[in-house]
């Protein structure tokens, strides 16, 4: 027969640690048979956590501009404090704090590697462990080309004028690492950023340029044009005048015979947009940009110039020249006079 009394059970167990949570069980056991309890152990703590992800695990991928300084955190969280490793590409495990020449673990387990090479396009990872568990991110390193905001190749403010039915280019092109996305915004409001839709008039270039295809005077306003990338974001204005080229209304009537000493008086009446600026050349190549009288010294061709900025027209009257008799020349004045119209 088993003799009846109380038992104590003890579990030694030194440097409790998270991992030692859970149920224990004591047995009791004699001839007579056995008994056992259940105990539950809790132990205070939290196992780590690494830049507030929560996975025992974690991927992420970064970025590093050839020759610059980059810094990777691995800022590790749980009770007891977490210790950090870097493990390096070429399997070297690096303890916070480290300092080397090149590459630095700070006491918070911030990688630091300095004049960044393209050879550290690889796998880093930081390793936090405490008495709870262990935490793993693994980051994937791209080492690029030197990162650049977007500038653009022609930074002013710009007027186009083009003349209607004549395909126009704006031109938007900007440079920048990585290379910048070119937006465009129309007078109307229309974001365009991409293809056109079959049969639209407009076309976006690879370069930034933005294509007009046979512009009307609705087409005429402010664009607005921008280029971003991570690293920032610009844009600016080009304001677009769809005008008319410069038509001459004077019609020539042939050669024109003058004779010496008598007015003489040339038209050159134009139309266009904007106004046109109307000049004449005379035989002797001067050129009047308003009318005036001028001594007829030959004959010759007389050229009207109507300009504006989408464009010239041109007007040559032909003048031949017949001689006063001699004694007539003698009390004669030779003059001409000619007119430009801006209508």
């Amino acid at each position: 027969m088993a003799e009846e009394g109380d038992y104590t059970c003890y579990a030694k167990n030194q440097g409790v640690k998270l991992v030692d949570a859970g149920e224990y069980v004591c047995m009791a056991r004699n001839t007579a048979g056995d008994d056992s309890k259940v105990y539950k152990l809790d132990i205070d703590g939290n196992p780590p956590v690494i830049n507030g992800y929560y996975q025992n695990r974690t991927v992420v991928k970064d970025t590093a501009a050839k020759y610059t300084r980059k810094f990777i955190d691995c800022k590790a969280a749980g009770d007891p404090a977490p210790k950090i490793t870097w493990i390096m590409p070429d399997n070297i495990f690096l303890n916070a704090p480290y300092f080397g020449s090149r590459i630095n673990v700070h006491p918070n387990g911030t990688l630091e590697i300095r004049n960044v090479r393209p050879t550290d396009t690889a796998e880093f990872i930081c390793m936090a462990r405490n008495d709870g568990g262990e935490a793993v991110m693994v980051v994937q390193l791209e080492v690029t080309d030197m990162l650049r905001r977007p500038i653009f190749k022609n930074p002013f403010n710009e007027r186009v004028v083009t003349r209607m039915g004549k395909t126009t280019v704006l031109n938007c092109s900007a440079d920048g690492h990585p290379t910048p996305e070119i937006i465009w915004l129309l007078p109307n409001g229309t974001r365009f950023t991409g293809s056109p839709d079959r049969g639209s008039r407009h076309h976006l270039g690879n370069d930034g340029t933005f294509v007009i295809y046979n512009p009307s005077k609705d087409d005429a306003g402010k664009y607005r044009c921008a280029a971003k990338n991570t690293m920032g974001y610009i844009e600016k204005l080009i304001i677009l005048e769809v005008g008319q080229k410069p038509l001459i209304l004077t019609r020539p009537r042939g050669v024109i015979r003058s004779v010496s000493g008598d007015p003489l008086f040339l038209h050159c009446l134009a139309d266009g947009s904007p106004r046109p600026s109307v000049y004449w050349t005379v035989p002797g190549g001067h050129t009047l940009s308003r009318p005036q009288d001028t001594t007829l010294h030959d004959r010759g061709n007389y050229v009207c110039r109507a300009r504006n900025d989408a464009g010239e027209a041109v007007l040559t009257v032909k003048i031949s020249q017949i001689r006063r008799k001699r004694e007539e020349e003698h009390f004669s004045r030779r003059s001409c006079s000619m007119l430009g119209s801006r209508d």
